[in-house]
């Protein structure tokens, strides 16, 4: 439960956010050691660790042998590079690290350790960073970043702090909430509860469950089977008496979908999955054959094949991406990414543009533009699918487009290219990722 509430590192390669520089900086990667460059490739962050993962907070997540740190995007170092595991809350500027004895601590963003590494484990951090739930032996609790008691307190679990500055905790079984600094504002009396988001939290009572407010209050009647994801842009997907979809804040059923999966809200869209069954041609023209020659026995196992198909919905129910395709991508540029039958397209987040999956290779448009591959060449089409540019024959792979630059590979080797074609970092890398113009989240 604690590592799928942290936010854990982005994917190698992507985009990361910070203010110390007004240029565009990469991920690149050179003889197996990773660095970072600006966008005329010169290093910001020398070549020198295994792995550089970028944060969402801007920082950057190292990794040099075993052994993990945290540096800022001009290099210098927060977290020094000699601990086992590094997460990051989801609130409170904070750096949850592990040493190699498997004992927690805490660094504050700008590098003080706030509590040494000596707890079996650490969760919620506030706002502020004054508070902290660690667990010692079994016993979890509320301390200071002195470590001194923040309340008398135990429990036998806390989790993190939501959006509303409450922390799920559990005593003797019985689930509830506390708040700062670490007293208890909801008494545990649930057999189940969830983070707080949009002001609700789900809770279970006799089996069921509703919602309550940040009081306590009982704001959906205790009703259903699951819960999937709390609310989310106003709408939470649950198992009700109608059947699964989305409710409202009043616990009415807006949307109704029985579908396999049924994703959270987010920037209006939520991801769908059905399970489609298909025939097996073969194996059931088989079957009817040895029958037409006196066989006997049962059909095959796989006569039906299982297929997932995906997609996404508006918050009126409405398919805007229809459960057609094999792996949907998220929106980026108000287009999805789309495969179906090792093929890529792509659709526009209102359903008016539609690039039929032809593509052996696609990248995430950017500033209007997507790089595709047709056969063995790279071409960069709009959002209509119409071609804007087709890349030299020398280009063998591409990479997404981001900061009016391109990442290409010649040969073996990565560098990047501008709009006109023009070679603006010479390809000279294992790997190049995308160019981003850092603005400080923290």
């Amino acid at each position: 439960m604690l590592r799928k509430s942290l936010l854990t590192a982005v994917v190698m390669f992507i985009c990361w956010t910070s203010s110390l520089y007004a240029k565009p900086l990469a991920v690149v990667q050179e003889s197996n050691l990773c660095g970072v460059i600006d966008n005329q490739g010169n290093f910001i962050v020398p070549l020198g660790y295994d792995r550089i993962v970028p944060w969402s907070n801007g920082a950057l997540m190292v990794k040099k042998g075993d052994n993990c740190g945290v540096l800022g995007a001009d290099g210098k170092v927060i977290v020094p590079i000699e601990y086992l595991n590094i997460l990051i809350p989801s609130h409170g500027n904070t750096y949850l690290v592990e040493n190699n004895e498997a004992h927690w601590g805490v660094y504050s963003a700008d590098g003080k350790m706030l509590l040494p590494t000596v707890y079996d484990e650490v969760t919620a951090v506030d706002k502020g960073n004054t508070c902290f739930a660690v667990r010692q032996g079994t016993v979890w609790k509320f301390i200071h970043s002195d470590g001194s008691a923040a309340s008398n307190e135990e429990f036998d679990y806390i989790g993190e702090f939501s959006e509303d500055g409450l922390a799920v905790v559990r005593q003797k079984d019985k689930w509830g909430y506390a708040a700062l600094p670490g007293k208890i504002a909801i008494s545990p009396q649930f057999e189940g509860a969830q983070n707080f988001s949009n002001g609700l939290a789900a809770v279970k009572q006799q089996g069921k469950w509703g919602f309550i407010d940040a009081h306590g209050i009982v704001k959906i009647t205790p009703q259903f089977a699951e819960v999937y994801s709390g609310f989310s842009e106003g709408l939470a997907a649950v198992l009700s008496p109608n059947g699964k979809g989305y409710i409202d804040k009043h616990g009415n059923l807006l949307i109704s979908r029985d579908s396999r999966y049924i994703g959270q809200f987010k920037n209006g869209v939520a991801e769908i999955r059905e399970v489609k069954k298909k025939l097996n041609v073969w194996s059931s023209l088989a079957y009817g054959a040895s029958i037409a020659l006196g066989g006997i026995g049962l059909p095959p196992k796989n006569a039906l094949k299982s297929n997932e198909k995906r997609g996404f919905i508006n918050r009126q129910g409405t398919e805007i991406v229809p459960t057609d395709y094999d792996e949907v991508m998220p929106f980026t540029d108000d287009m999805a990414l789309v495969r179906k039958d090792k093929k890529w397209g792509a659709v526009s987040k209102d359903g008016k543009n539609t690039i039929r999956p032809k593509y052996l290779a696609m990248r995430a448009f950017a500033g209007g533009l997507a790089a595709v591959r047709t056969g063995s060449s790279w071409q960069l089409i709009d959002k209509a699918g119409q071609v804007v540019k087709t890349l030299p024959d020398s280009v063998t792979d591409a990479g997404g487009l981001s900061a009016g630059l391109l990442s290409v590979c010649i040969g073996d080797k990565w560098g990047y290219m501008n709009m006109e074609g023009d070679l603006v970092v010479t390809p000279r890398f294992m790997q190049a990722g995308n160019f981003v113009d850092l603005e400080n989240k923290r």
